[in-house]
């Protein structure tokens, strides 16, 4: 027998999200200086090339909203509360000279798929991650937020921009 999660399972939830921010960056467009809109996921200091984005999942804090677990009926869990780190990568050789002017606008395009908040139909990627289906329930997401960029060890030719977005939902198992 196949292993199927619960429907707010984590698994769900960042393939749900990654699928989302990657249908959405593109939605109004490219700049004419980027000929594809490159997204690495989890990784978390440098992507292989340039420009690109990256995705990684900082992990949810559960939140108890019910007494007893209880959400609906047949169905018990709390709320998770978890944080995704966008950054927009480019390099200042690539760029000739324009690197500040593409990271602004890479930053634009990624703070637009979550500008007025988002709501973000569940997948079941358990079920098939080639084509899932929602499964009728949601994430919500709160426009990003800019976040200092860690400094050190990083290759000084490469230039970051990094942002936060807060998303909840609920993560729920069949209460049997």
């Amino acid at each position: 027998m196949a292993f199927t999660a619960q429907i707010g399972g984590v698994f769900n939830i960042e393939g749900s999200f990654n699928d989302f921010f990657a249908t959405q960056l593109t939605a109004k467009g490219l700049p004419s200086w980027m000929s594809s809109a490159v997204i690495n996921y989890d990784y978390p200091q440098q992507p292989l090339t340039f420009p690109s984005f990256s995705v990684t999942h900082l992990g949810g804090v559960p939140r108890e909203v019910a007494q007893g677990r209880t959400l609906d009926p047949g169905w018990r869990g709390a709320e998770q509360n978890a944080l995704a780190e966008i950054s927009c990568w480019e390099s200042q050789q690539r760029a000739s000279g324009n690197h500040n002017l593409n990271i602004k606008q890479m930053r634009d395009m990624a703070a637009r798929v979550f500008a007025t908040g988002a709501v973000i139909a569940i997948l079941d990627v358990y079920g098939s991650t080639a084509n899932p289906t929602s499964n009728g329930t949601i994430i919500r997401a709160n426009p990003v937020r800019d976040a200092q960029a860690p400094t050190g060890d990083m290759n000084p030719d490469i230039v970051r921009r990094r942002m936060l977005v807060e998303y909840k939902w609920l993560e729920r198992a069949t209460a049997g």
